[in-house]
């Protein structure tokens, strides 16, 4: 989102009068370009972020498609958090796709989708959509989890109408006003400059009040299940500990990327190039910690896997004592599970 500077293309222009004839006597406004004349360091930075942003989002792409195909495919995994889990994991495809779409003309130096202004807005509402449908849906697990662990919000099933109204309905209402706003209230070509605006506030306020809710349902959270891990250890509050475990590790990863947004620390030379490269480094591999926390490290998940390779062997094996063998581990695991 601030990597805006950067990725950004300045432009020179001139304005024409209604009557057709140029205006400010066929002056051309270079302002833009002024700062691209003298050698600075600021091309090997922005390459730097450009490569960042686009390695780890396809990494994470790449990881979120595969966790989005467990998900789906192996039906016995399927349960209320599971499908919060699934939600996140689009929101995060979708983000990871847009990072690739706005680094990877920098990298191989092609027509940018900046050369055509409409495109170039719709790139930045998606963006913007994206990453506040993947805060939305992270307050979503903070709020399945606390309603879990303590007082029951909801006395029947988890209500998945509401969850899609905040997870994507909120989003898109946020995005579409931020967007007419934009469009009568900032003039600039492509809306360059909108992290500076205050209109900015109009998707960063909910990411923040999000966030801090969130991180209100994880201290209270915490403190009920140390409370009462402290009386009885059980299946059911050894599973909540690990929930609370990944969220408490993911949350934060997502959440800081977003806070960086609002904080930026403007032109102070080395302290921004920091800036800039951390916050790309978050923004690219926030599928990467959802997928390896949320999936690959999921017990559930280990188990079903192993199931199938298990089950696949024993129909491939032709040594009736190697396939007697896999069975009873199979049968052991099984149990286990």
């Amino acid at each position: 989102m601030n990597l805006r500077r950067l990725l950004i293309k300045p432009y020179a222009y001139r304005k024409c009068g209604n009557d057709g004839q140029w205006l400010w006597d066929n002056w051309t406004n270079y302002t833009e370009c002024i700062q691209y004349l003298a050698p600075v360091v600021v091309p090997t930075v922005h390459l730097l972020v450009c490569y960042i942003l686009f390695i780890f989002s396809i990494i994470s792409l790449a990881l979120l498609l595969a966790t989005l195909f467990i998900y789906l495919y192996f039906t016995s995994l399927m349960c209320s958090r599971l499908r919060v889990h699934r939600n996140l994991v689009v929101a995060l495809i979708m983000h990871s796709i847009l990072m690739i779409v706005i680094s990877y003309p920098s990298i191989f130096s092609i027509n940018s989708y900046r050369d055509i202004e409409t495109l170039c807005k719709i790139v930045i509402s998606l963006k913007l959509f994206a990453a506040l449908s993947s805060i939305n849906w992270m307050f979503i697990e903070g709020l399945l989890l606390h309603s879990r662990i303590t007082t029951s919000i909801f006395r029947k099933d988890a209500p998945f109408k509401l969850y899609y109204c905040i997870g994507w309905g909120l989003p898109l209402l946020t995005t579409i006003i931020w967007c007419i706003t934009m469009s009568y209230c900032w003039t600039s070509y492509c809306w360059t400059g909108y992290g500076d605006s205050i209109y900015v506030w109009i998707i960063t306020g909910p990411m923040i009040a999000a966030i801090g809710i969130n991180c209100i349902f994880l201290i209270n959270i915490i403190r009920i299940l140390v409370t009462k891990l402290r009386l009885t250890v059980n299946v059911e509050t050894t599973q909540i500990r690990k929930a609370i475990k990944a969220t408490a590790l993911l949350f934060p990863l997502l959440g800081i990327s977003h806070l960086l947004f609002c904080f930026n620390p403007g032109d102070n030379g080395n302290l921004e190039n920091a800036y800039m490269i951390t916050n790309a480094f978050l923004q690219s591999s926030q599928g990467m910690f959802v997928s390896i926390l949320y999936c690959f490290l999921n017990t559930e998940v280990q188990t079903t896997l192993r199931n199938v390779y298990l089950r696949a062997s024993i129909r491939r094996s032709a040594n009736p004592n190697l396939r007697f063998s896999l069975i009873g581990r199979h049968s052991s695991n099984s149990s286990i599970h």
